[in-house]
Formats: C-alpha cells, sequence, structure tokens
C-alpha cells in the first residue's frame, strides 16, 4: 500500500500499477507499507478496487494515539527508520530516543539525519555543540547524517544508506523531511501532486503518508511530522532493555530485577555518576518509563 487519502488507498500492483481503493472491514486497518490483496470494485466512482486482506506484518511502526488509549500504526514492513532532527525546531534528545526504543522493539535498523545543517555552518559554537550531543548515538550503533536540503550536503551518503532498503522519514514538523526527499528526487513533487489529484483532493496535507520509490533504488515512506510521540505496548520495566547501554550493564546489578533508579549496586547508576552513560540518555530512560508507569493501570 502506497498511500491512503481519506478513504481512497492507492495500492501499487506487482506489474507496477497504481490501483485507488476503498476498504470494509479488517481492510480499513491497512497502512502505508502493508501487502494488500484487493479485487476489482464497480460499486463506488471514487475507487477502481476494494482491500479485502492485509498481509502479516514482518514490522511495524506503532505509537499510542493521542488520548493514549488506543495503538496507532504508522507504518508496516520498514526496514529502517530515520529520525530527522535540525536546528529549528530545537534538537530534542527525548523524542529521539523515543524513537529508538520503538525501533529496538520492534527490530527496525535506525538512524539519525541532523537536517539544515547549512543554517549553521557560519557558527562554530553551534556545530561543535550539535556535535557533542548527537556523538553519543555513533557510539551505539545509530548512525548520524549531517545534510542540508537547499544544497546538497550529505546526500550523497543518505542516498547511500536508503538503498535496497524501505524506510520512514519521522520526527517534528518543519524538520524538513519532505524538502530532503524533493532534493533526494526532484521529480517527488510531481508525483505527490498527481497521488493528491488522483485521490480528489488539490494537495499533499501534513495528515497523509505516501511511500515513494527513489531513482537510485529503496522505498522511503514521508509521514507527517508530530510534537509528541507517546509509546505502545512497551512495558515499563522493559524500558531499560531497549536503551542498549543500559542493557550492556544490567547484568552486572545486584538484583537481577534492578530498575535502574534508587536501587543499590545498580551497574547502570555507577556508571552515570562515572560518566560512562550520557546523562542525557539516562535522563530519557527515566522520563520515558515514568510516563509508561504513569499511563499503566497495573502500577
Amino acid at each position: 500500500m502506497f498511500g491512503r487519502l481519506g478513504p481512497v488507498f492507492t495500492v501499487r500492483t506487482a506489474e507496477g500499477e497504481d490501483v485507488e481503493c476503498v476498504a470494509r472491514g479488517d481492510g480499513k486497518r491497512a497502512v502505508v507499507g502493508d501487502d494488500v490483496r484487493f479485487v476489482p470494485d464497480a460499486d463506488t466512482e471514487m475507487a477502481q478496487g476494494l482491500i479485502i486482506g492485509i498481509g502479516e506484518r514482518r514490522t511495524a511502526l506503532v505509537r499510542a494515539d493521542a488520548l493514549g488509549r488506543r495503538e496507532q500504526v504508522l507504518a508496516a514492513n520498514l526496514d529502517r527508520i530515520f529520525v530527522v532532527t535540525a536546528v529549528e525546531p530545537p534538537l530534542r534528545e527525548g523524542l529521539i530516543d523515543r524513537y529508538l526504543v520503538v525501533a529496538h522493539a520492534q527490530g527496525i535498523e535506525a538512524h539519525i539525519i541532523f537536517n539544515k545543517v547549512d543554517l549553521i555552518a557560519d557558527d562554530p559554537a553551534a556545530l561543535e555543540d550539535i556535535g557533542d550531543r548527537l556523538a553519543i548515538y555513533p557510539r551505539l550503533g545509530y548512525p548520524v547524517h549531517f545534510t542540508a536540503a537547499s544544497t546538497g550536503a550529505g546526500l550523497g551518503d543518505l542516498r547511500r544508506a536508503l538503498r535496497r532498503r524501505t524506510s520512514i522519514f519521522v520526527g517534528h514538523s518543519g524538520v524538513g523531511k519532505t524538502s530532503l526527499l524533493n532534493a533526494l528526487d526532484p521529480a517527488l513533487g510531481e508525483r505527490v501532486q498527481a497521488l493528491s489529484e488522483a485521490s480528489g483532493r488539490g494537495r499533499h496535507t501534513t495528515s497523509s503518508s505516501f511511500l515513494h520509490v527513489l531513482p537510485d533504488g529503496g522505498e522511503v515512506i514521508d509521514s507527517p511530522g508530530v510534537r509528541a510521540f507517546g509509546l505502545w505496548d512497551i512495558d515499563p520495566d522493559e524500558v531499560g532493555s531497549h536503551f542498549v547501554e543500559l542493557a550492556r550493564l544490567a547484568p552486572r546489578c545486584k538484583f537481577a530485577d534492578c530498575r535502574h533508579v534508587h536501587e543499590p549496586e545498580c551497574a547502570v547508576l555507577a556508571a552515570v555518576e562515572a560518566g560512562r552513560i550520557e546523562e542525557s540518555r539516562y535522563a530519557s530512560y527515566v522520563n520515558i518509563r515514568t510516563s509508561l508507569l504513569e499511563d499503566d493501570p497495573r502500577h
């Protein structure tokens, strides 16, 4: 499934043909990236087909809805997630870490993009600050890409990371996700406009996700921007297992059920105090765990 605008789903067949479909029953649960089955449907003027089934998902990017009461699946069958950040809106490590927790839980490889780097190219202090704040992530196994959609800086490296994979760009509104995609493929804007018009909408709205095939190979989903990212189906007591540096040290804690908050002889707390675990990462762990505990009626 390549995209959705309102009740209309865009499905690409094995032959490369785009078919506008509607859905009934469980078919309405289809999200971008899903493998779906459809049949011709002549009962509606808005579509050519009817989705009748959804294939098993290898992976899924999920979040809690705005009220924190229901699961919201954003995309399916992903290989990589790219968390896009920028100078504006300001870099927030806490949001990055929430995406990394979900990616780890789902077995999705995660990368980080710092976009609009050209805006601070003449500010050595700002460049040093951003570099220092993001330096921890490559050491943990999360590649960081510095890009500028307006100048093309870093796009070659990013193209290589996107090849032969199904990926998604996620992050705050305004960080330049769509601009990056347009820079990677200048024909993208025309295709989005055509898709919108075919579905009876005049423009690509920020509430819609579309999957695009890149000319160098690979598929990438442009997702709507977010203000917050609520976690779903993550046990508060298992959050530490999704922070790779905490998970490495957890076996050294005195207690097998150590939560790394105030327990004695905690290897994680000792590492934080000694500077071997970044304070920003530990703060993210505590904040995420606390927010999940507040929402979990079992605690």
